[in-house]
């Protein structure tokens, strides 16, 4: 099972070292490999450091200008790995941002490999109770079984978030997807580490390092 974490950010640097504290003290960190796209050419150098620090053999660092602002440029990102070839010899694609941290792959790990053999391309956690929201922030897909890059239609003309974005790209292309559980009231707030995937978005890094303490990871 070949995994790659494609890690999409923009002005997010510590977030990089929490990442990979949380990331060393999973199974998944010697199962996946690694690719950090960054949209924001006038980043910190630190930011090669901790690319530097984590584990892997096969990993990545890209930074680019290519960056259509907020609201387009994880989509564009998401396009870009499509179109720039680096997700073909992946059974699974984990979509995340530097600030959504790992902090069990338990569940994580049940799904990837009790789905390795079906046809579902897309699996989706909710994070509000709108029916439209697709959470951007995490998702995973099978790019063996994706034929087309849904992420590229509607590109640079859509003008809704990026979670609605895949909402109805995923519709409209009539790609198979299924929920994955993450929030029991499928509800991001308060922040909080969610009760079924353990993933942690928090942009309040002094609440991360108050998770790293009480698990004796700093």
């Amino acid at each position: 099972m070949k995994i790659l974490l494609f890690i999409t950010g923009h002005s997010q640097l510590i977030e990089y070292n929490y990442f990979n504290i949380f990331l060393k003290n999973l199974n998944l960190n010697s199962m996946c490999d690694i690719y950090i796209y960054c949209n924001n050419p006038n980043i910190s150098t630190d930011i090669i450091n901790y690319y530097k620090n984590f584990d892997q053999k096969n990993k990545y660092l890209f930074i680019t200008s290519l960056n259509g602002g907020y609201r387009i440029g994880g989509v564009e990102a998401v396009s870009n790995g499509i179109e720039m070839g680096i997700f073909k010899e992946y059974d699974y694609i984990i979509h995340i941002h530097p600030d959504v941290f790992i902090t069990n792959d338990t569940n994580l790990l049940n799904v990837l490999s009790e789905n390795i053999h079906n046809d579902i391309v897309f699996f989706i956690t909710k994070s509000n109770h709108d029916n439209k929201f697709f959470s951007f922030d995490f998702f995973i897909f099978k790019p063996k079984l994706l034929t087309t890059n849904i992420f590229k239609d509607e590109l640079y003309s859509f003008t809704y978030s990026p979670e609605v974005f895949l909402h109805d790209m995923i519709l409209k292309h009539n790609i198979k997807y299924t929920f994955i559980k993450r929030f029991d009231n499928d509800n991001w707030y308060p922040r909080r580490i969610d009760d079924n995937l353990q993933l942690y978005h928090e942009h309040d890094m002094t609440e991360v390092v108050k998770i790293l303490k009480q698990k004796n990871l700093l």
